[in-house]
């Protein structure tokens, strides 16, 4: 099982990457469900408690798009996991790989 570090500032964790991208998964499903039968703010509220209860202290270094389909968290050591709800892929990189590859197709 990989493990994905991250750190609150007051204690590191290690976070099954299965069990983050199935909770994201999840998160993604119900607000997708929700704004087909209520408003996005109200189905936006709802998806916000969500990752609050599933990253608590950590959620400041959960970073999502507004249809709450990709995710980027950042690890410790430089390190982000990035996700797609959408198909479930998910990539591991360090931040300065990332900051090149933006810098480049941006």
């Amino acid at each position: 099982m990989t493990v994905f570090k991250m750190d609150d500032g007051v204690a590191p964790r290690d976070l099954k990457i299965d069990i983050i991208t199935e909770g994201l998964r999840e998160i993604r499903k119900m607000y997708v469900e929700c704004i087909s039968r209520s408003k996005p703010g109200i189905c936006y509220a709802k998806a916000a408690g969500e990752l609050i209860s599933m990253f608590g202290s950590l959620l400041p270094n959960v970073w999502h798009d507004q249809e709450l389909r990709y995710f980027v968290l950042r690890g410790t050591d430089g390190v982000l996991l990035a996700y797609d709800a959408e198909t479930g892929k998910y990539v591991t990189l360090e931040i300065g790989k990332a900051v090149q590859v933006l810098l480049k197709y941006g």
